[in-house]
């Protein structure tokens, strides 16, 4: 029997991919990559803009919650509000600037025989220029010398009152003076002849007092008025003026500052008719940096105007 050898030609079909099955399958992946792309390119977008947005409402969010805090632990009736074109007690055009006297504390005190009888007893007796806290003593800061007392605030705007604290470094005598002593719960104030150191005290009061830094003094909240938009502004340590506009003028052009926030628009109202209740509106609005996205948050804020 003969046996057959294998045959040692190679085959004429070889294993592999023709180039149409290579294009073929080229073509099927770029087409199935595109339909992964669309479907995960919405949420991911999505997220990048809730990221966005949720930023922007976390800046305003953080800037009325300070505002909110602080006025309302500020002078009773020492909140006012004007803007860049001279109106004063609303804002129509330009910046809109909310202003008013901090407060690091307060209580309740006591006074000497003559106290009360004006500012030649308090000049000719430094002692009718004492109070004796009868409350805790404000701590967390606690009150220092070169803070300021604040007594009986019913006014912000009649820069002839002596019941108004912006006007005192244009009277004689009026109800702010600084501390130039403290001995215990005694504290003892400044009695001099023009300005910030004259104390003399025009009648009776609730007995209580409002301790002011002296390192701050009065604060603006500066805000380019909507829709359009610019930064909002914090100003302090810029001095006490009886007019709005002055301050303005002072704290822009000299006082401490920091940003609160880019891009922003204010809407603010605080009506006459309000004013006995302190319920003072703002509405903030925050654009990010490309102009697609914006949030508006709006916040009541209700000021305790009892002196």
């Amino acid at each position: 029997m003969i046996n057959a050898r294998p045959s040692t030609r190679p085959s004429s079909r070889q294993a592999g991919f023709t180039l149409i099955e290579m294009i073929m399958a080229m073509v099927l992946t770029g087409i199935l990559a595109g339909i992964v792309a669309q479907i995960i390119m919405g949420p991911v977008k999505g997220y990048f803009d809730s990221a966005r947005r949720a930023e922007l409402t976390d800046t305003a969010d953080l800037a009325l919650r300070r505002l909110t805090r602080e006025l309302r632990h500020g002078v009773p009736n020492s909140l006012r509000i004007s803007d860049s074109a001279g109106n004063v007690g609303s804002c129509v055009s330009g910046t809109c600037y909310i202003e008013y006297i901090a407060t690091s504390g307060g209580g309740a005190f006591t006074t000497g025989t003559g106290f009360f009888a004006g500012l030649t007893t308090c000049l000719v007796t430094p002692a009718n220029c004492q109070l004796t806290i009868t409350s805790p003593m404000p701590s967390n800061p606690a009150m220092a010398v070169g803070d300021y007392i604040v007594l009986n605030n019913t006014n912000n705007n009649d820069i002839t009152s002596q019941y108004n604290a912006y006007a005192c470094a244009s009277l004689t005598n009026c109800n702010i003076s600084r501390v130039t002593s403290l001995a215990g719960s005694l504290a003892t104030l400044t009695a001099g002849a023009t300005g910030l150191n004259v104390f003399g005290f025009p009648g009776p009061s609730t007995s209580r007092f409002q301790v002011v830094p002296g390192s701050t003094k009065a604060v603006i909240y500066a805000c380019t008025i909507s829709p359009s938009k610019g930064t909002m502004k914090r100003y302090w340590n810029y001095g006490l003026y009886g007019t709005p506009s002055a301050a303005a003028a002072a704290a822009t052009g000299g006082g401490s500052s920091a940003i609160m926030a880019t891009n922003a628009g204010c809407s603010v109202s605080y009506p006459a008719s309000a004013q006995t209740f302190g319920v003072l509106i703002v509405s903030l609005t925050l654009t990010d940096s490309s102009g697609v996205d914006s949030v508006t948050l709006m916040r009541e804020i209700h000021v305790d105007n009892t002196p």
